[in-house]
């Protein structure tokens, strides 16, 4: 796996126990073990735990081989199933890529490998180069 922004820099990937599997342009693949410090009260993923490992997974793949930092610009989210079986998996893919503006779906699966969520994330290529 290379390195990338997300994945050298990302505090709260490290705070979420997060793990980068895979990662390529284009396309990440973020794993979360569904601690109960990640859980609501009902006992199943937080939707913000969800939506931080959306983000993550989209960030990890926009900025994978980027001189330049990609933000989200916009996300919106679908909550489709309960996450209660851990670990949960983001998986990110490219859908557009333009000069400065990509869209990206996320997929976000539980441990029995059922779609939980998914986004439609819009990235914005800044100004500011890596280094």
């Amino acid at each position: 796996m290379s390195m990338n922004a997300v994945a050298e820099r990302d505090q709260i990937l490290r705070l979420m126990q997060m793990e980068i599997l895979e990662i390529r342009h284009g396309y990440a693949k973020v794993r979360m073990p569904l601690l109960d410090c990640l859980k609501n009260g009902m006992g199943v993923a937080h939707g913000g735990s969800i939506f931080s490992l959306a983000d993550i997974a989209f960030g990890a793949a926009a900025n994978e081989d980027s001189e330049q930092f990609v933000v989200t610009l916009s996300t919106s989210i679908e909550y489709l199933s309960p996450g209660a079986v851990g670990p949960l998996v983001a998986e990110a893919h490219v859908i557009r890529e333009g000069k400065r503006i990509q869209n990206y779906e996320v997929k976000i699966f539980d441990g029995n490998g059922t779609l939980i969520a998914r986004t439609m994330t819009t990235g914005y290529t800044t100004s500011a180069k890596v280094s």
